[in-house]
Order: C-alpha cells, then structure tokens, then sequence
C-alpha cells in the first residue's frame, strides 16, 4: 500500500465538499446542495461533488439546471472505492444532512482521509464528532447550520485542529472499539 501523509488541507482558494451516500430523502442530498449553493452566493469559492445513485437524482438533476449551479454542485453517481478515496484526499468536508444512519461509513472514511466532517447528529455521529470537535454537528436549522460552517470557513486555525482531532479519533477507532 502507498502511504502518504493525510493532515488538513489549506481553506484558501477552491473549497470542496463531498457527499457519499444514496440520493434519498432520508440523507437530505438536496440540503447539502442548498448550503453550498448559499456559500456560493455569499461569495466564497466552494464546490460540492455527490457520489451515489438513488430515487432524488433527476430532482437534484433538475434542481441543479434550474438554478445554474453546473460549475460547483457535481453529480458522479456510483464510483469504485479508489475514485472515492481520491476525492476524501483532495475535499476539505464531507457532508452528510442525513435523517437517520446505521454506521456512518461516508464520514468515519472522510475523516480517516483528512476531511471535517459535517453531519447530523444522529445514531452515533454525536460521539464520533465528540460534540461537535472533531467537526460540525448539523442542527437541520438552515440559518444555523450555514453560520456554523461559515464560522469554520472563516478561522483557519479552527478548521485545521477540528480535522486533525478527526484524523486522530479514526486512526484509533475500530469496529471493536466503537462495539
């Protein structure tokens, strides 16, 4: 296996989020897309790629046209695990509205490769962010949630100890552990 170092990236310049999950309703692809249509308004350069299939994509297809969104919202559909890893190493989030969750697989991987993650608390994710210092904990309160994410994007230093604090907790978590 490679091995390369994984630490926080830089949060100047092109800002990437990432969605790995099915396009339902339950994990609130739509949501996602929203917020980072709302940073875009507000001026910051940010960008969000979805990987996953499901019954919302010719909405999101839709929603995506309608609101000229084409140059930062990306839908990739299903992708094989190592097109996946290359876009955790290169996204400085991953994000995931989701209603409900088994094991969060998407956000326990993004943090493993260095992304903050940003995500509801629901099933275990509460203990897996630490309450939120090892990323940010959806409220599923849109204003809320965007000020949460624009703090983050404004205070380097923040972001960077949230994302070391992640790398940290995955590289020390396994299955066993969390059983």
């Amino acid at each position: 296996k490679d091995k390369f170092e994984i630490k926080p990236r830089d949060i100047d310049g092109e800002i990437s989020f990432l969605f790995v999950g099915t396009l339902s309703v339950g994990k609130q692809p739509l949501y996602a897309i929203k917020l980072i249509e709302s940073l875009n308004k507000k001026g910051y350069n940010v960008d969000l790629t979805l990987f996953g299939e499901g019954s919302e994509r010719t909405m999101l297809e839709n929603y995506i046209s309608e609101n000229k969104l084409e140059n930062f919202i990306f839908l990739k559909g299903n992708q094989n695990q190592e097109t996946i890893k290359k876009a955790y190493c290169k996204s400085h989030f991953v994000i995931l509205p989701s209603l409900s969750e088994g094991w969060p697989k998407a956000i326990a991987e993004g943090m493993f490769w260095g992304c903050m993650p940003i995500a509801t608390a629901v099933s275990c994710i509460s203990t897996m962010l630490d309450a939120g210092k090892r990323g940010i904990l959806l409220h599923l309160d849109f204003n809320d949630d965007l000020i949460q994410i624009e703090n983050i994007l404004n205070d380097d230093s923040a972001y960077k100890q949230k994302v070391e604090n992640a790398i940290h907790w995955s590289r020390n978590y396994t299955l066993d552990v969390f059983e």
